[in-house]
């Protein structure tokens, strides 16, 4: 005879089974938010009684000392670099969009630039040091006695020279003589033109002298 069949339990929910468990972004939610960190970061430079000079007046102090910067440079100064410190003593009034500078802040750095300007000028005047392999040549080319002499001249050669150097002074003194002949041919011509311009001037007189 069949047992009669049992009734089906109801199954639980499964979301139940996830009641208890935490969610995974609760673990993290005392951890501050990563721009929190960077709130407290104090300003480079607080407004103080010293801050009374502007960029342009601070370009024309670094001019006057022989140190010309530009106000572009000025300006970087103020600012902070990637340690987060300034060369300047700078403060950047909002109300007034520029920067102020202490005057001890602008003078520290004016004698750093003229510093940096008599170290290079001095690397400039000094001689560069020579080399071990420099300094080796030298002393061996002072030390060593030279290996090669004067050739010897070759006769033939030296008698072509000679040779031709006789030519040469013959020829210009054959030049030397045609120059004076022109010359002397050039006077002559010169004489004769006077002349024949004298006896053009006689006839033309007596011609004159009759005609008339």
């Amino acid at each position: 005879m069949d047992q009669p069949s049992q009734p089906l339990q109801p199954l639980p929910n499964n979301a139940e089974l996830f009641r208890t468990v935490p969610q995974t972004a609760e673990a993290f939610g005392n951890v501050p938010h990563a721009t929190e960190t960077f709130r407290t970061v104090p300003n480079p430079a607080e407004r103080g009684e010293n801050h009374t000079l502007t960029v342009r007046e601070v370009a024309r102090m670094f001019e006057a000392a022989g140190v010309a910067r530009t106000e572009r440079s000025i300006v970087n100064w103020c600012q902070p670099n990637r340690q987060g410190i300034a060369r300047l003593s700078a403060y950047f009034d909002m109300n007034d969009r520029r920067w102020f500078i202490t005057p001890q802040s602008a003078e520290s750095a004016i004698a750093e630039e003229k510093a940096k300007a008599a170290k290079v000028e001095q690397n400039i005047s000094e001689p560069e040091a020579p080399t071990p392999a420099q300094r080796s040549e030298s002393e061996t080319g002072t030390n060593t006695p030279r290996s090669h002499s004067n050739p010897e001249p070759d006769p033939t050669q030296v008698g072509s020279l000679e040779k031709e150097l006789t030519d040469l002074r013959i020829l210009n003194r054959g030049k030397d003589y045609f120059i004076e002949q022109l010359k002397l041919e050039r006077d002559g011509l010169l004489d004769k033109l006077v002349n024949d311009s004298h006896r053009i001037g006689e006839l033309e007189t007596r011609l004159r002298q009759l005609a008339s």
